[in-house]
């Protein structure tokens, strides 16, 4: 990517905690002339498994590697000594200049009702960051997460690494952004913290684009491609095969915006098929509760919420607008703002979990941006679409 503005004498160094498949790193690294990713930390591990069941892999690191090109560190950020780490990436207190940081958002998330009982113990890894930010003391530091953490039951975690970057003489800057606002083409609201010890910060690190991407902008133009079947052209082309009887579901569902409770509503279709088509739970449903459930996109509207349990259609609105099949792990990482060559190890549930859980490029990018221009203290222009990366 080419940027026709004055560039350091040398790049500035950036470190990557909660990793994942790299949605913050990508931003950064958009702009290699002026970011160095040097670190990066995930445990690759997901949301803890049902009963005896050990949690899955998220196989993210492997994905961070192909796209970032660093190996990130497998380990444990509540475990691993934050003094050490820096250590072993040869920086003394002071010397990095930017620290990402996106901690586990399940534990403060409203969608999940256990939040509002108790308190998960992951989301004491928002205070541990503070320690981290402590022993690497960079110019700046980056957080994204659920808007919970800013306004939520558990905000005291928060309120702890804000207390602590104040201390250690921090300008902060923490709101909640839709980032469909700012070119995402996908309703999601996320809380933003930026932190910066050698300057003050402006009103928003994002400025509003003049009109939202739509569903149709981002995957009309991909050709079509059958449910289990990969592209040709490109392996992440690619969704999972179905049954029969999802398959018949989802027919069923009209087009372009469709949902369950438009066969539910449907006149002309028997009660013994809607019955054969639909599944016990949506009998019991309310009306108007869990629309999202096996509903198509519209083209003409940003895409539903992407999350973590985005493979599979009855997990909310992820099927194709007018194709009977879930999205694309493409189309759903468009959707996500990640770059279009980008490339996701691992099994195919591994893919999807990793797009779900990552923080939008598209947006990482222009948090990068701006970055850029309060290093180089002055006003300039930069491209916010991300490009494919070179060889």
């Amino acid at each position: 990517m080419v940027i026709n503005v004055p560039q350091p004498n040398v790049r500035w160094k950036v470190v990557d905690l909660f990793s994942g498949c790299g949605g913050m790193s990508s931003g950064f690294s958009a702009y290699r002339d002026y970011f160095e990713i040097i670190g990066a930390v995930d445990r690759e591990v997901a949301k803890p498994g049902k009963g005896k069941h050990k949690a899955a892999s998220t196989r993210c690191n492997a994905t961070y590697a192909r796209n970032i090109g660093i190996e990130p560190k497998n380990a444990d950020l509540m475990i691993l000594d934050p003094q050490s780490y820096r250590e072993t990436l040869g920086l003394e207190s002071g010397e990095l200049d930017i620290l990402l940081a996106c901690p586990p958002c399940t534990g403060f998330s409203q969608k999940n009702a256990r939040n509002h009982l108790v308190d998960d113990p992951r989301n004491q890894l928002v205070a541990r960051t503070a320690l981290f930010v402590e022993a690497f003391l960079p110019d700046f530091f980056v957080m994204e997460n659920v808007k919970e953490l800013l306004r939520g039951k558990h905000q005291h975690h928060f309120q702890f690494l804000l207390d602590k970057l104040r201390f250690l003489g921090y300008s902060v800057y923490a709101d909640i952004h839709e980032l469909s606002n700012y070119g995402l083409p996908q309703r999601r609201e996320r809380a933003l913290v930026i932190a910066c010890r050698s300057r003050g910060l402006p009103e928003s690190p994002l400025t509003p684009w003049p009109a939202k991407k739509t569903v149709w902008d981002v995957i009309a133009k991909l050709p079509c491609v059958e449910a289990g079947e990969a592209h040709a052209s490109d392996p992440m082309h690619v969704s999972p095969g179905m049954t029969s009887t999802v398959r018949s579901r989802i027919c069923a569902i009209p087009k372009d915006g469709g949902s369950w409770g438009d066969v539910m509503g449907d006149p002309n279709i028997s009660e013994e098929e809607k019955q054969r088509l639909l599944i016990p739970s949506m009998f019991r449903a309310r009306p108007g509760s869990f629309p999202d459930v096996y509903g198509r996109l519209e083209w003409d509207a940003v895409a539903a919420t992407i999350t973590r349990e985005c493979g599979h259609v009855g997990n909310g609105r992820y099927v194709h607008p007018e194709q009977d099949r879930l999205l694309t792990v493409r189309e759903m990482s468009l959707l996500q703002g990640f770059p279009p060559d980008y490339f996701f190890e691992g099994p195919l549930s591994a893919k999807y979990n990793q797009i779900g859980d990552a923080v939008p490029p598209l947006i990482s990018a222009q948090l990068a941006q701006q970055i850029i221009r309060l290093k180089l203290d002055r006003t300039i222009n930069l491209p916010t679409q991300l490009e494919p990366r070179a060889a």
